[in-house]
């Protein structure tokens, strides 16, 4: 750094440094009101702006003096995260650069308005250095454009003007693609996750863009463009359910973006579990491979973050589909019994619950020992089960498959079907023709036919034998659907539940 940098920044400092810096752990402000509320949020003390607005000043989250009051705190974070500690485990190199890079920019930016032009043109080429390095290409794009028009203007270097317009020029054409490549990919994620069946609207949609991107990846050259094209390829042959040449492209994207320095760890990891499921859903049974695909994404990921626990759920999945019952078991007591385990909401949260039905419907069919279930599940209890589950249950032709499935196969393995009044062979019939009679759920369609007629009793006759023996040649002939899927609606094959529950009776 020059002197005159030096001083710059110096003397702007001087005009404009302020006497106290709002952010969290100031001295002498432990016990104040900002911190006290936000320990209680982080404790989970709180559960709402009511309980907060309570609590300090018995009022509700109307009141001005609570507002005031979240403001000062919100303020005090915002500024707090310009000193977060990235020297931890959490930020690898990349991490720490664009945690850093994206700081020094605000505050290049801020200087500049301040009318310092050498200590702001000084750290934005300090910024666009990590940004070329990292591939940190909107960044990059931003501050060569900037500085080109600084050099133009106001430090008047025609040499370093040309420089930073050639580089100005380079990351526009590079974001540019980017861009196109982010769109191409939205738009059929957005599309593709709506129709979980084979498609061939979305199969020609994708092949036309990956045979547009494809081409121009040596051009582009950035880890986030060959992740979005083949993040398209992938999308291509899942549609019409190719999980081999799926798996080919996994481990295409994998060969070339692994090497990479600049590649996000989210990408590996986003690849990996997707190579894992087409390992599944192609009845794959390498163990040894498999785990060795668990231990590199979780190598990639903080324990307790969602894709930590979406990555053992992913692993789960392979579990009930090798057959490995006891190790499913394993996988749901580890994040069961993770602090994160409280944090997961939604539909994620119902699935898990799922996981955990599923898992003593095993037990109750003699392929788990029911006491260890429980030991790590907890007790089944049937109605306050149900009742726990509320987002899964609205999705009538999806996830809310397996829970209906659920109670029906709980109440045949126990012998109770016939005492209970919530379940009818009426009322599974009219269910499977209004939302399992498609193509999108054929397999379910004809696993729920073949416990109809268990529940009817007429799988011992002739006539329901011929029928049964059918539908599952529809099983064999088709594979569930486990990649590309945000959830598998089969937790376990419905050919092993079809073996328990017939070795069961």
């Amino acid at each position: 750094m020059d002197f005159d940098v030096l001083k710059d920044l110096v003397q702007t400092i001087t005009r404009n440094k302020i006497k106290n810096i709002e952010v969290l752990g100031n001295p002498g402000e432990e016990k104040s009101r900002v911190e006290l509320m936000y320990d209680g949020i982080s404790a989970g003390k709180f559960k709402s702006e009511e309980d907060i607005a309570r609590h300090f000043f018995k009022s509700d989250a109307k009141d001005p003096n609570y507002r005031k009051l979240k403001n000062k705190l919100i303020r005090q974070l915002v500024n707090t995260a310009f000193f977060v500690d990235v020297n931890q485990p959490a930020f690898n190199e990349r991490a720490k650069a664009y945690f850093t890079a994206y700081r020094d920019f605000a505050a290049a930016s801020i200087l500049m308005l301040r009318n310092t032009g050498k200590s702001g043109v000084y750290l934005f080429q300090l910024v666009l250095e990590q940004a070329i390095k990292y591939e940190f290409i909107e960044l990059a794009a931003d501050v060569a454009r900037i500085l080109r028009r600084d050099y133009a203007r106001i430090a008047g270097d025609y040499e370093k003007n040309q420089y930073f317009t050639g580089l100005h020029r380079k990351y526009e054409e590079k974001r540019r693609y980017e861009t196109l490549a982010l769109d191409y990919n939205e738009t059929l994620v957005s599309y593709y996750i709506t129709k979980r069946s084979p498609n061939e609207e979305i199969h020609q949609r994708a092949t036309t863009y990956f045979n547009e991107l494809l081409p121009l990846a040596d051009q582009v050259d950035t880890s986030a463009f060959y992740n979005f094209t083949y993040n398209i390829g992938i999308i291509k042959y899942l549609s019409v359910n190719d999980i081999e040449k799926a798996l080919q492209i996994c481990n295409e994207a994998l060969k070339i973006l692994e090497p990479r320095k600049n590649t996000n760890r989210g990408t590996l990891v986003s690849l990996t579990m997707q190579k894992m499921a087409c390992y599944t859903q192609l009845r794959i049974t390498d163990s040894i491979t498999v785990r060795e695909m668990l231990e590199y994404c979780l190598s990639m990921l903080e324990e307790g973050s969602f894709n930590w626990v979406r990555v053992h759920e992913v692993y789960f999945y392979h579990c009930t589909y090798s057959g490995r019952h006891e190790e499913a078991l394993e996988v749901y007591g580890k994040i069961s019994q993770s602090p994160s385990f409280s944090l997961i909401d939604g539909s994620h949260h119902d699935n898990w619950l799922l996981l955990g039905g599923y898992l003593h419907l095993l037990a109750k069919l003699g392929a788990l020992d029911p006491a260890k279930v429980e030991d790590v599940v907890g007790p089944f209890r049937y109605g306050r089960f149900f009742n726990e589950i509320e987002v899964l249950a609205k999705d009538k032709e999806g996830m809310n498959i397996p829970l209906v499935f659920l109670s029906i196969l709980f109440h045949l393995a126990q012998k109770t079907f016939d005492e209970q009044k919530d379940i009818t062979v009426d009322g599974l019939e009219k269910y499977r023709q209004r939302w399992l009679a498609n193509d999108m759920n054929r397999r379910s369609d004809s696993f729920l036919k073949m416990l109809i007629a268990f529940a009817k009793k007429e799988f011992a006759t002739a006539a329901a034998e011929k029928k049964i023996s059918k539908e599952l040649e529809v099983l064999k002939s088709e594979t569930p659907q486990v990649s590309g899927q945000n959830f598998a609606v089969e937790v376990v094959p419905y050919e092993t539940l079809w073996a328990l529950l017939n070795a069961k009776t």
